[in-house]
């Protein structure tokens, strides 16, 4: 199996070194996963939205369950994340290791799209 990591070129690994003023081996280590921090994480967004990077090894995967009862969507990339959507109001309420990380009234089809994608590149930084 392929490790977990984000591939970069060597500019955006100095900009990366630049931005954070950190060193080669900081920014090595966020982008292969060997450190767990908030600066890694944040290494690791800046990396995969604005420098190009690519992940590799690991892709989180999105599972969709329906609860009729509660009248709620919950989809979970890996053991993380999870984003709850209560159908009845349009509020979604997303969960970063058991914690609320964000809540949304009311939300509109277009931005639940939006959201979808920034917990799924949120995952992908953890």
């Amino acid at each position: 199996m392929t490790e977990k990591r984000i591939y970069l070129s060597e500019n955006g690994m100095a900009k990366l070194r630049q931005t954070f003023k950190v060193s080669h081996v900081t920014v090595w280590k966020a982008l292969t996963y060997k450190t767990e921090s908030a600066l890694a994480e944040k290494i690791r967004y800046v990396a995969l939205t604005q420098l190009g990077g690519t992940p590799s090894g690991w892709m989180p995967e999105c599972e969709t369950s329906h609860e009729e009862v509660e009248r709620t969507m919950t989809q979970t990339w890996g053991d993380r994340v999870k984003l709850v959507t209560y159908k009845d109001t349009g509020d979604v309420i997303l969960f970063i290791d058991g914690k609320k990380a964000k809540e949304v009234k009311d939300i509109s089809y277009h931005d639940f799209l939006a959201l979808q994608q920034e917990v799924e590149l949120k995952a992908l930084t953890l």
